[in-house]
């Protein structure tokens, strides 16, 4: 409840200006919107739907609803534009008062936060204006300028509306050109218009800068975004499908037949470090704050599996998570592309206190001789009927599978790291153990 009056505080002061908006003077028809019907797209263009769901669901619960549609109108969320953004982080969507767009709602996510901002624009206006209200037979959309850096530094986004008037005959009148164009650069999204009580955009770009890890609702401190799935196979499907994700991977697949490792660390919406270069045999992923995990690549002299210092830097990712939430230490993972086309992730699955466990250097050492001695045996001799090898000597699925599940309980910890295999196809599928101790898989729906 304190939040819902926070938020109907804000829209006191910061609607009390009035907003100009203009079209051409046809618009026919009103668009209304029951608040609590589901998300259906009516975008000319491909939007990142599961973020505008989320941003939906965060202003469903949070919002005094009823006060916001009678003083100010109704967000149409079916219009929300990502704008060329893929990765759960900026949106704008109309907001319909008395037949028409009374000003755009932007919704912006930093870390585990949403932040919500008024966008006052005459040209955004008439653009949002054209895409709800002109019949959709007379609209053509299509994007101007792919995401590129302009000579400042600033990527920008356009968008184009070409809206063609249709004489009382049928045939073609006059036409129409509506861009809306969004540039992300360092410096804040948009010119601070604050939707909260004290006029502070919040977050680490916009405003006076406020606290995005704060608590619930208010000036600063933005809402809580909905947390990613911690089912095991929503959790890593979703992951690969983070914008800044897939290439990377597809970069260290490149680099695993021709030795040497590099690794390269994301941020919780798929964000990209630089590429990091390692060493023969090993990279460090180094400073983990503010990413939920990395991917590195093993080399063709290498075990194809990932190894006692992985699980270590699992450990170190999962203490970097935020403490607000008990549940984010289970948002840490490190992944792992073979030579041999093998593309193994862990994730932690322990509490906090399971990730303070600290390793010394000579108990690593000592795991890493223990891991070749396991590897060693699996491929020596079958087990139990088990076959750990190809015909070629080498180890397999199965070999390095039970090798990491070994491992694992010889470090102390057994039942807190998940094991899932990814297939070439994208197929995920996670990896325990049989009743007779041997590696089984599932494959994920």
């Amino acid at each position: 409840m304190r939040k819902k009056i926070i938020l109907r505080l804000f829209l006191i002061i910061a609607f009390a200006t009035s907003m100009y908006s203009c079209i051409h003077d046809d618009i026919s028809s009103v668009t209304t919107e029951n608040p609590n019907q589901e998300y259906t797209s009516k975008s000319l263009w491909k939007e990142d739907e599961k973020y505008i769901k989320n941003v939906k669901s965060v202003f469903d619960e949070y919002a005094d609803k009823s006060y916001f549609t009678t003083s100010f109108g109704t967000v149409n969320w079916d219009y929300a534009l990502t704008m060329g953004t893929f990765d759960e982080s900026f949106l704008e969507a109309p907001v319909i008062k008395d037949g028409k767009v009374s000003f755009i709602l932007v919704a912006y996510r930093e870390g585990d936060r949403v932040f919500f901002k008024r966008k006052e624009d005459r040209g955004s206006n008439e653009f949002f204006n054209t895409l709800v209200f002109k019949e959709r037979n007379q609209l053509a959309g299509k994007i101007v300028d792919t995401p590129s850096q302009n000579s400042k530094g600033i990527l920008c986004y356009t968008a184009e509306i070409t809206w063609t008037w249709t004489n009382n005959d049928g045939s073609a009148g006059e036409t129409f050109v509506y861009n809306e164009t969004r540039c992300k650069s360092t410096g804040p999204y948009l010119p601070c218009q604050s939707v909260e009580v004290n006029g502070d955009c919040g977050g680490s770009t916009g405003g006076s800068g406020g606290n995005p890890g704060g608590g619930g609702g208010g000036s600063g401190s933005g809402y809580p975004y909905p947390q990613e799935s911690h089912n095991p196979c929503e959790r890593t499907q979703n992951m690969l499908l983070k914008a800044g994700v897939q290439p990377k991977i597809d970069e260290l697949k490149e680099q695993a037949p021709k030795g040497g490792e590099l690794g390269v660390k994301f941020k919780p919406d798929g964000t990209p470090s630089p590429t990091i270069s390692g060493g023969a045999h090993s990279v460090n992923f180094g400073d983990k704050t503010g990413y939920a995990g990395g991917y590195h690549n093993h080399t063709p002299t290498g075990i194809p599996m990932l190894s006692p210092p992985d699980i270590d830097q699992l450990l170190g990712f999962a203490r970097a998570q935020p403490t607000s939430n008990p549940l984010n230490v289970n948002n840490a993972f490190v992944g792992m592309v073979a030579p041999n086309g093998m593309h193994y992730v862990i994730w932690f699955n322990g509490t906090y206190q399971d990730a303070l466990t600290n390793f010394s250097q000579d108990q690593i050492d000592g795991y890493i001789l223990d891991y070749i001695k396991i590897e060693s045996d699996l491929t020596d001799k079958a087990k139990n009927g088990m076959t750990y090898m190809d015909s070629n000597g080498s180890i397999n699925n199965l070999g390095v599978e039970k090798l990491f599940l070994e491992t694992l309980k010889n470090m102390g910890l057994e039942g807190k790291v998940n094991l899932q295999r990814i297939e070439n196809d994208g197929t995920v599928k996670i990896i325990g153990l049989s009743s007779s101790n041997q590696p089984i898989s599932t494959t994920c729906s």
